[in-house]
């Protein structure tokens, strides 16, 4: 599993509830899932999520990309809140969570079919190892999915941003995840800028933090988290704005 260091907070999951949809603790919601796996049939297929959150990302995997899911996680209580979203919906039989330590991936070698990343791997100081790991751990012909944030430089406005989302995340361009992504074996690498996207989502997500959520955040989860969220979406638009921060796509897939 990846070395990051959790710091999702349940009591915040209401309010990202209600911005990016029921356990997504990454932007986009459902349909970012469906663009980052977008071209590649996935039913029946086994994937790995490592760093799956509050399972609204491996949800949308099964329930309507037919896939058969292992999500991990370093945090027991997003563990815990993935699986009651699995059981509530009736998807339990075909997604597993487990808790597990920080460190190399713990599956077998070639025992996935595709790996599905969202908000991740920035986390990881040691890109190039992960994604050897990841190749080691798909079987021939398998790909890597994934969508990630991109710090471009540091800055006081980033440090701002990190410090109110309570964030660790080292330097990365897209290009140097698709450099990785070549030397470590993979084929068919492609990506695509999504900075413009999040861009525009995002500041539509302040503005409903400000407006008609404003209240009903409070309520779902207490009026110092409503106000610990809305500093964070603030100075992370401030960010997306300037260039400093920008997201993107990312894929390939193992030779085989």
């Amino acid at each position: 599993m990846t070395e990051q260091e959790s710091n999702y907070d349940a009591s915040y999951m209401p309010i990202m509830d209600l911005v990016w949809g029921k356990g997504f603790i990454a932007p986009g919601g459902e349909g970012n899932v469906d663009r980052i796996v977008e071209g590649v049939g996935l039913a029946g297929k086994r994937m790995l999520e490592p760093g799956s959150g509050a399972g609204g990302g491996t949800l949308v995997l099964a329930r309507k990309h037919g896939a058969r899911v292992v999500g991990l996680e370093l945090e027991a209580g997003l563990v815990e809140l993935s699986r009651q979203l699995s059981e509530a919906e009736g998807y339990a039989d075909q997604i597993e969570f487990r808790c597990v330590e920080p460190g190399p991936l713990p599956v077998e070698d070639e025992s996935f079919d595709a790996l599905y990343t969202s908000g991740v791997i920035c986390h990881i100081p040691d890109r190039p190892a992960l994604f050897a790991d990841i190749l080691r751990i798909l079987k021939p012909g398998g790909w890597l999915l994934g969508y990630d944030w991109f710090m471009t430089c540091s800055s006081p406005a980033i440090d701002a941003w990190l410090t109110a989302a309570e964030l660790h995340i080292t330097q990365a361009t897209l290009d140097s995840y698709l450099d990785a992504m070549r030397a470590a074996g993979f084929v068919d690498v492609e990506s695509e800028d999504a900075s413009g996207w999040y861009l525009e989502q995002a500041a539509r997500e302040l503005a409903e933090l400000e407006g008609p959520l404003y209240d009903e955040a409070a309520r779902a989860a207490g009026v110092e988290h409503r106000d610990a969220i809305l500093a964070e979406w603030r100075a992370m638009n401030r960010v997306l704005k300037s260039g400093e921060l920008k997201s993107g796509y990312f894929r390939g897939r193992k030779p085989g």
